[in-house]
């Protein structure tokens, strides 16, 4: 798990479980709110038979995020998706 700081909120590397795989995702949080995190799934929505595996793409991913919009979505560096 990787955590990445950004001006108005903080993304999580991780991995989540899915139809027997688990999926690579970078969850996103406004920093001071108390509200859950949003979801977003990454590396082309593969699943993997490991979580070690999902999590791992999605650190990869995670160094590709250039900033997070007011709405809370990824704004990726160019030609990283």
């Amino acid at each position: 798990m990787a955590r990445k700081h950004f001006k108005e909120f903080e993304a999580i590397s991780s991995a989540y479980p899915e139809d027997g795989g688990f999926k690579a995702v970078i969850g996103v949080m406004r920093r001071n709110a108390q509200e859950k995190p949003h979801f977003h799934k990454v590396a082309n929505d593969q699943a993997y038979a490991l979580a070690s595996e999902a999590d791992e793409a999605a650190e990869a991913a995670l160094t590709k995020v250039l900033e997070i919009t007011d709405e809370g979505e990824l704004i990726w560096e160019e030609h990283a998706v």
